[in-house]
């Protein structure tokens, strides 16, 4: 490849040592030192990213005064440049490629040896009655066709393992074609570099510090934990995707939840109409289903309100802009590859039960209680879980402040199982003409391990917010009593001895007054 050349240039080796990702692009900070003579000189600095936003661009110097930077870009030749990756996987597929040729060749003369044998085969038969006339004897007739029957089952059997080579080094040589595809790229390129005019007043060493903007890198939060015994580990770490083209070798790292593409504009304002209509006569009630929404740890870890729109992956930092930085210097090669970089951590004590939504899901989960022990908030993202043995699944945190407390769900408990059970009936009173609709719920638990559980299980019964519909709990029906909440949950919490069973039953009545119509 030819270099790119600038007459009267200076040469800089300003490296990247500082980067800020933020959701959709990176701000990109070199530095490099140079001695210069007084006068104006030329700073050059090579192998910069050619996506970088020119308006973007900053320079500033120490013992030296900036007139004026920029950003060139050009187009290089490359054609006779090969990875050395590519140029193994070229001298693999023309091995591959010759020995299929041969084992052709060797599969083609074999098959023309059988063809021959059994036209010799063929030919014989046809002669039998001719060599009886002569007198040739039936022993003579056995030991020739035999020998002959045992060279073509020879031949076939050679033809046949031919076949097997043939085609699995067929496709191993399309596997390695397909591999070595992927390295294919233009006979051209496309470079950029740097260039800076200086004014120095003495003959000193002058630091100059570039700053530009970059698209096509972007982070995500994503996180850690282990429970074992009786503590929670967890870790908290950025991904990092960029496909600038240039790397950023052993750069310090800052993860901004800064949105500096998000304008602020007043809304429009539209004209209310008002409109009045008969009130209807007729009581038209709907059953609905809501999410409840709780601020702490109840709520999954956070007080982010349910998305009411598709939820854009983006990063929730609780309304306030956060800025965390990676543990050390790190790497980050530009081929659009994710890139995980540990951000912080902490060991936390965490409050372990058993929980169970039997209406949800017929299982038992194991939970863990803990807080926020760190001075950073823990970003809302994916979780990967692990337990003693290993890795059990993921799950996802919502923005938990330093301090908070939020819940981890760490899977299903195999020793617990589950069934429930359901029936309705409905009755109407003579009297008043209410309807009455009954509900009764069976719930069995076992627990099959050698350990003691506590489980704490958790069931629903609708709420009313009219007059018309009552809705009660059958106390009488109810086994054991539970805690019932505002919100219509109830929760009862039971110990499970080793290899035992438990049962709760509850139910409840949702009585309608004459005229109510469902829908």
């Amino acid at each position: 490849m030819k270099d790119i050349i600038v007459k009267d240039a200076v040469s800089l080796d300003a490296k990247v040592v500082k980067v800020t990702l933020l959701e959709d692009r990176a701000m990109v900070q070199r530095t490099g030192t140079v001695t210069l003579e007084p006068g104006q000189h030329k700073l050059l600095v090579k192998d910069v990213a050619p996506v970088l936003q020119d308006l973007s661009l900053r320079a500033q110097a120490k013992g030296a005064k900036v007139v004026d930077a920029r950003v060139r870009r050009a187009i290089l030749v490359t054609s006779d440049e090969k990875p050395e990756q590519a140029k193994a996987l070229e001298k693999d597929v023309d091995a591959l490629t010759e020995k299929v040729k041969q084992l052709s060749e060797d599969r083609a003369l074999t098959h023309q040896r059988r063809i021959r044998l059994e036209e010799i085969l063929e030919r014989g038969f046809s002669e039998l009655p001719e060599d009886v006339s002569w007198g040739l004897s039936a022993p003579q007739w056995k030991e020739s066709l035999e020998g002959l029957y045992a060279k073509v089952r020879s031949l076939r059997e050679r033809a046949l393992s031919l076949d097997q080579q043939v085609r699995d080094l067929t496709r191993d040589r399309s596997m390695l074609v397909v591999q070595r595809q992927a390295f294919d790229r233009p006979d051209t390129r496309f470079t950029s570099w740097l260039e800076a005019d200086v004014v120095v007043s003495a003959k000193t060493a002058v630091e100059v510090t570039f700053e530009y903007t970059v698209p096509n890198a972007l982070w995500r939060p994503m996180h850690s934990a282990r429970l074992a015994d009786g503590k929670l580990t967890f870790e908290s770490r950025a991904c990092v995707w960029q496909n600038t083209g240039e790397d950023w070798n052993d750069a310090k790292l800052v993860f901004s939840t800064a949105r500096a593409s998000l304008g602020i504009e007043p809304p429009l304002l539209d004209d209310d109409l008002l409109t009045a209509q008969k009130k209807n006569d007729k009581v038209v009630v709907a059953a609905r289903e809501v999410v409840v929404q709780k601020a702490k740890a109840g709520g999954g870890g956070g007080g982010a309100p349910a998305p009411t729109t598709v939820e854009l992956p983006g990063v929730d930092d609780g309304g306030e802009i956060r800025n965390l930085e990676a543990k050390g210097p790190c790497t980050v090669p530009s081929n659009g590859r994710p890139a995980v970089v540990p951000l912080f951590d902490f060991v936390a004590t965490p409050k372990t039960k058993h929980v169970s939504f039997p209406e949800l899901e017929l299982r038992v989960f194991l939970t863990a209680l803990q807080k926020n022990e760190s001075r950073f908030p823990v970003l809302a993202g994916p979780v990967e879980l692990l337990l003693q043995n290993g890795f059990v699944g993921w799950t996802k945190v919502l923005f938990v402040a330093p301090g908070e407390e939020f819940q981890l769900s760490f899977g299903p408990d195999e020793a617990l199982r589950v069934a429930r059970a359901e029936r309705e009936k409905e009755a109407e009173s003579h009297v008043d003409k209410w309807k009455t609709m009954s509900q009764s719920v069976w719930l069995y638990f076992s627990n099959v391990g050698d350990e003691k559980r506590t489980v704490e299980v958790k069931e629903r019964m609708p709420v009313s917010e009219i007059e018309q519909v009552k809705i009660e709990l059958g106390i009488k029906r109810t086994s054991p009593k539970p805690d019932v909440d505002k919100n219509g949950f109830l929760t009862w919490t039971l110990e499970l001895e080793p290899h035992s069973q438990a049962q709760v039953r509850f139910a409840y009545d949702v009585s309608t007054a004459p005229g109510v119509q469902g829908m």
